[in-house]
């Protein structure tokens, strides 16, 4: 992941680009957007991150609060992140210039006076946290309501999933609209029969426009629909099976959330919830730190699926791996390319759901570009149904 940003010629194709002066990036930046896992970054540490096509530095302060703040110090720019959290602020490793969580230089030595600048400062960027992630606001003007969805309800543990895909976030957005791949992507790890889906079974789908985005239904002609929720732009809240060695809790409400790096790369950041009572947690966090040392020492996603689409590799290679069923998706969507070129598509009956995703995409990008307000998505907690 450099930070590349790709200018596409093909009609309709701005919501795969993520960059600040781009269409599709102004509408991604009018949301909140996950950057990092909360547990990941603990008190007095900084790390650069990649999002949308820019650069950034994150940081916890002493106090326990996170913040983001400009890559590059104002003084001679160089990166932020390898210098000194003090406090809840940020010290260049430079030549020591010292910036607050809000971006305004507090002191720089050797001049005169060493303090404050006035005038001097980075930007700096709303930050929250919620449920096991770390949130940054990147738009102009006031942030919208936060937490940008509810809390989940009843008894359990939450659960994150952070995995860096290679290709472009939006194929990964038409992928989870598209139930028909489950017959086939997924039919080497097997969770496609958790759902009783096999070639013969190729869902009826629909979608439908809501408040929060859309909704997409899916039946097998057993009078059971299973409904899936997209809350736009780029969150999906569907019910799936345990796939990642923790088989506690059963089936898991989950948001997934795609947030770009740059054009050609994106992380899926995955909250789920483990409905699990108070007797069984100690059990399972025994469990889930032993998984987590399994995924540690695995390789990542992104680089497996290069391998395999680069022909070094097989997808039955790495059958053993905690992810299995990612790389499923990684090596499927990856295929398309950095980028796909939908033009060379010959779209059917089942695309109808990725069909009416592209036109509220459109509808909302066109407004953008003209200077109009796009559509006031609103979502009330709704849960999505298994349909089985």
């Amino acid at each position: 992941m450099d930070g590349r940003t790709t200018q596409l010629k093909s009609k309709g194709m701005d919501y795969a680009l993520a960059g600040p002066d781009t269409v599709g990036g102004r509408f991604l930046r009018k949301f909140w957007q996950p950057v990092y896992m909360s547990k990941s970054l603990a008190r007095g540490t900084a790390r650069p991150i990649l999002i949308m096509g820019e650069k950034f530095t994150l940081y916890r302060g002493e106090s326990g609060r996170a913040f983001v703040v400009d890559h590059r110090c104002a003084h001679r720019n160089t990166q932020l992140s390898t210098g000194w959290v003090r406090g809840d602020c940020i010290r260049c490793f430079y030549h020591g210039w010292t910036f607050d969580g809000s971006g305004a230089c507090v002191e720089r030595p050797g001049e005169s006076p060493s303090g404050a600048a006035s005038g001097v400062r980075v930007a700096a960027y709303p930050t929250r946290e919620h449920m096991g992630l770390i949130y940054a606001y990147f738009g102009d003007g006031e942030p919208p309501a936060f937490p940008p969805f509810p809390e989940f309800e009843g008894e359990g543990v939450i659960d994150n999933i952070v995995e860096e895909f290679p290709c472009n976030w939006f194929q990964t957005y038409e992928n989870q609209a598209d139930e028909a791949h489950l017959s086939f992507v997924h039919s080497p790890s097997g969770s496609h029969q958790m759902l009783g889906r096999d070639e013969i079974k190729v869902p009826e789908t629909s979608a439908e426009e809501m408040p929060f985005g859309m909704v997409r239904y899916s039946s097998v002609g057993n009078g059971k629909r299973r409904s899936t929720l997209y809350l736009f732009p780029n969150t999906m809240r569907i019910i799936i099976p345990p796939f990642s060695g923790l088989t506690f809790g059963g089936w898991r409400d989950s948001y997934l959330t795609l947030v770009p790096t740059d054009d050609e790369n994106h992380i899926l950041f995955m909250t789920q919830f483990v409905r699990i009572p108070e007797e069984d947690r100690a059990a399972f966090e025994e469990a889930r730190a032993a998984n987590d040392e399994r995924i540690k020492s695995a390789r990542k996603i992104s680089d497996i699926a290069h391998d395999i689409l680069d022909g070094r590799a097989v997808l039955e290679d790495f059958r053993d791996h905690p992810r299995f069923l990612l790389i499923e998706d990684a090596v499927a969507q990856g295929g398309q390319g950095a980028i796909a070129d939908r033009s060379l598509e010959h779209l059917g009956r089942t695309d109808v759901c990725i069909v009416r995703m592209r036109r509220l995409f459109d509808r909302e990008l066109e407004a953008i570009s003209q200077g109009r307000p796009i559509k006031a998505y609103e979502y009330s907690g709704e849960p999505p149904e298994l349909g089985f």
